[in-house]
């Protein structure tokens, strides 16, 4: 077992930078283009598929099922709960302030908010995450199994993915856990077979590489299907090629933090990073304070970014994405400069 592995501190830093950039576009469906939004939405996947990776590698060997689900109460719900009090407080004050509604009708707001199970719309993740935490006696178990059955089962849970598609509005936790479980079970398999998987490098990565090209293709322009796939669990509504694309794309971004580990960066590259894994979580449960902000002052400003010019809108989602990661950046680092480590259980870094 390596000790230190660069290539997936790569990859937390640039999961988390796609993540952002998946929640910057600006003018969807009328001029961001459709193909590369398409290949920005449901980067979430490579966080699933990493935390299944360290699973394997750090948490299974020496499961104790209490500590382990009390570190993530500690590291992951309770900078979720902080967070969404403080959203929860900012949409409050923006439906009252910004848009005059009655208290009576920004109650109903908070409580329908509330209801959903998550206030922040990327936080979705938390509640989902939390349940495949205390799943984990059945993820050891997965991993008990032979080979042969650990491949099988991820491969049926492939399968019932691809049909039933994400929940409408990501709600349901249950078929949140069952859509998102074979990249679960894909880092698990990639830690388990780690050094026969590495043998096999080049192919996998072309391999993949064709199945990404085809399956965005396929889904911008011969489903005319935008983003991620929603809907109500047992409806049929065809293929989602969203989940073969980004199955595809662990790969791809998993070989290229390998390339990136094999060589001797430079060492702000390497530096920058390294800081974006390790404040990786702050930024997911910041960003969307700013991306909220963002809206704010656009509002008060009462600027709209006309709809129809492609470079116009790439150009303005590039400035909200800038917006949303160096305010995230700053915001992490203040708040871990005055808090220390007690910063970890408010913003999970």
């Amino acid at each position: 077992m390596k000790k230190h592995q660069p290539e997936f501190t790569y990859m937390r830093g640039l999961a988390i930078v796609l993540i952002v950039l998946g929640h910057s576009i600006y003018n969807s469906n009328q001029g961001f283009p459709a193909l590369l939004e398409n290949l920005l939405r449901g980067g979430t996947a490579l966080f699933v598929f990493i935390s299944g990776y360290f699973y394997h590698r750090v948490f299974h060997p020496r499961l104790v099922y209490r500590e382990f689900m009390m570190g993530k109460v500690h590291n992951v719900l309770y900078p979720f709960l902080w967070v969404s009090l403080l959203g929860l407080l900012a949409l409050a004050l923006q439906w009252s302030l910004m848009y005059h509604r009655p208290l009576t009708e920004v109650a109903k707001g908070i409580y329908y908010t509330v209801r959903n199970g998550y206030v922040l719309y990327p936080h979705w993740y938390i509640p989902f995450i939390m349940a495949v935490f205390a799943l984990s006696p059945l993820y050891s178990a997965y991993i008990r199994l032979s080979a042969l059955w650990r491949w099988l089962l991820l491969l049926v849970f492939s399968l019932i993915a691809i049909w039933m598609h994400r929940p409408i509005g990501n709600i349901n936790v249950v078929q949140s856990v069952i859509y998102f479980t074979p990249f679960y079970l894909l880092g698990i398999q990639y830690s388990a077979h780690e050094q026969s998987l590495v043998r096999l490098k080049v192919p996998m990565v072309m391999l993949a590489l064709l199945g990404l090209v085809f399956t965005l293709v396929f889904q911008t322009y011969f489903t005319d299907h935008l983003g991620n796939f929603h809907k109500l669990a047992w409806q049929y509504k065809g293929i989602d090629w969203q989940f073969i694309q980004k199955f595809c794309l662990c790969w791809l971004v998993l070989g290229l933090c390998q390339w990136l580990a094999a060589r001797e960066l430079p060492q702000k590259l390497h530096n920058g990073l390294e800081s974006l894994a390790e404040m990786s979580f702050a930024i997911f449960f910041i960003h969307p304070l700013f991306s909220l902000l963002f809206g704010v002052i656009t509002g008060l400003a009462r600027y709209k970014l006309p709809p129809g010019n492609p470079w116009t809108t790439v150009a303005f989602s590039a400035l909200i994405f800038a917006f949303l990661m160096l305010g995230s950046v700053w915001s992490a680092r203040w708040i871990k400069r005055r808090l220390g480590d007690r910063s970890r259980r408010f913003i999970g870094w």
